[in-house]
This record gives C-alpha cells, sequence and structure tokens, in this order.
C-alpha cells in the first residue's frame, strides 16, 4: 500500500467528511472513496462508518489513524519546506500553544517576528498543556508554549521565556470589595469562576487553596482561560486570570483587581522543543529570535 493511499485516508479521518477531504486533496470524492474501500479490502476491515453528515472511524481505523497521522504530518511538512526551498523568509512555523502563553508572550513575539519575515506562514494549534507537549511529541508542531505548572517532558528541551502573576478579578457586582485586602478564606464566600479539572491554571489555583486549608470549589468551570475575563465581566464570579489577559477590561473599569492579602507565586511561560523531530527553517529561526 503506498503513501498516497495512507494520505487520502489521513484527510477522510482529519475532516471526517469524504467531500471535504477531497476538496483539500484536489481530487473527486468518487476517487476518494474508492481508495479508503481499496484500503478497506487489502487490510481486511472497515476503517469508517458512514452516516448522512460525514463518516466516523472504526476502532480499527482509529488505531491505524493513530500511527498514519504522526507520519502524514510529517511528510506533509516535509513537502511544504522543500516547496518553500529551505528559506526561512518563505517558510511556516508550526506551533502549539496554551491559550495563555499566546495571549502572556507569543502574541508580542510573533509581531515582532512578523514585522521582519511578513511572508511567513503561522500553523498554530491552542489546546490544554497536555495535548500541546503530546502534539510536540509527535510532530505535529516544531514549537510548544506552554506555562507552569507541567509535566511529562522526558526527552524535551524546556526553556523558560518569561515569568508572570496572576491577579484576581471582579466586577461591578462585587465593588465593595474595592481597595478592602482580602485574604483567602475571605473571597472563598464568593462565587468563583475557574478552569476545569486537569488544566494548568486550575491546579494551581487548587494548590494555593489547599496551601490556606480549603478547597477550591468553583460555581462556574470553564474549558479555556480566555472565558473567564468575559464571564467576571458579565458579574457571574471573582476569577483567577493572568494580568496581560485582564488588562483591557482593567483599562476599561468593566473588572478591578481584588487586592489579595496573600501573594500568588509567580508562573512562566516556557518554550519547549523535541530534538527527535526536524524542525522547519523558519520554525528554527523563530525559536532563535526568541531566544536571542
Amino acid at each position: 500500500m503506498n503513501y498516497e493511499y495512507y494520505k487520502i485516508f489521513y484527510y477522510v479521518a482529519k475532516h471526517k467528511n469524504i467531500t471535504k477531504a477531497a476538496a483539500e486533496l484536489y481530487s473527486s470524492q468518487p476517487a476518494v472513496t474508492r481508495t479508503i474501500q481499496n484500503m478497506e479490502s487489502e487490510l481486511g476491515c472497515k476503517l469508517f462508518l458512514r452516516g448522512k453528515t460525514g463518516v466516523e472511524l472504526t476502532h480499527e481505523g482509529q488505531i491505524l489513524y493513530e500511527y498514519a497521522s504522526v507520519a502524514c504530518r510529517q511528510l506533509i511538512k516535509a513537502e511544504e519546506e522543500l516547496g518553500q526551498n529551505l528559506n526561512p523568509e518563505n517558510g511556516t512555523i508550526y506551533i502549539g500553544a496554551t491559550v495563555t502563553a499566546l495571549h502572556c508572550y507569543l502574541f508580542t513575539e510573533i509581531n515582532k517576528f512578523h514585522a521582519k519575515y511578513p511572508r511567513i506562514k503561522l500553523k498554530i494549534s491552542t489546546q490544554s498543556t497536555a495535548q500541546t507537549i503530546e502534539k510536540l511529541k509527535n510532530g505535529a508542531v516544531d514549537l510548544a508554549f506552554v506555562t507552569t505548572p507541567f509535566a511529562n517532558c522526558k526527552g524535551l528541551t524546556v526553556k523558560k521565556l518569561m515569568s508572570f502573576e496572576n491577579v484576581l478579578i471582579a466586577g461591578k457586582r462585587f465593588s465593595a470589595l474595592k481597595d478592602k485586602p482580602q485574604s483567602m478564606h475571605d473571597i472563598s464566600e464568593y462565587p468563583l469562576i475557574c478552569l476545569n479539572k486537569g488544566m494548568q491554571l486550575r491546579e494551581f489555583i487548587d494548590d494555593i487553596y489547599s496551601a490556606h486549608g480549603l478547597v477550591c470549589d468553583p460555581d462556574i468551570e470553564a474549558d479555556s482561560a480566555d472565558l473567564i475575563v468575559p464571564m467576571v465581566e458579565h458579574d457571574w464570579g471573582l476569577g483567577f486570570v493572568p494580568e496581560q489577559m485582564a488588562e483591557t477590561a482593567l483599562a476599561k473599569g468593566t473588572a478591578f483587581k481584588v487586592t489579595l492579602k496573600e501573594e500568588l507565586p509567580r508562573r512562566e511561560v516556557c518554550l519547549i522543543t523535541d530534538g527527535g523531530h526536524q524542525q522547519t527553517r523558519a520554525s528554527y529561526e523563530f525559536q532563535k529570535s526568541l531566544l536571542k
């Protein structure tokens, strides 16, 4: 079975839709369908379940995808890189990042780099810390930007880029808290907005509460850090966020800082790379610019 078969399988699995896969491959729907049927015949198992709106991987298809996707992503990156003649001014940067790392660090650094290399293409995926590190390990991204705390980095290179602090913010409904220092015990009486269990900022907040003999029991849980500020602005509760993410709301007056008696530990934005995977030239140049 040749690479083109696996490439077609990869795009169908990625889009969960034969028509979309065919469009990205500049092929026809019947041709893609025939290829999938040929693969299923050669492998002796069903790879997809057909539905009205698209396709879903079978158990066997999921196993194949876990292996094929890693190889295909690497080969697709290689094809793009060769097509750009290994020129950093025309290349592609493959970035995995958490939302916090984007707001606290990456947006500014990408702006500076893009001013120097305006023809560089960016492919950015934002996921949780664990998912971002996993994407780096399987070669889907060249550079991973995450924030502490994190784990599962054995065999990877970690470089600290900057430190930042988290602040507690509140909306107009809680204006009685303005300019009155509060203890962690005080604020535990107010509704809290936080990330879902298992996410890095949530673990950070859990540890702070635990250090003061408290249990973090949010009234509202979100799956992305950039949702906390809008929820605070709508007076749903208090929220801990990196200071950079709260700047606009604080400047507009739609939120204010709650002064805490206890000092919160600082966190860090880190760059993680994997020497076992080849970076694109553009990604390498971007990394160099960050570490000068």
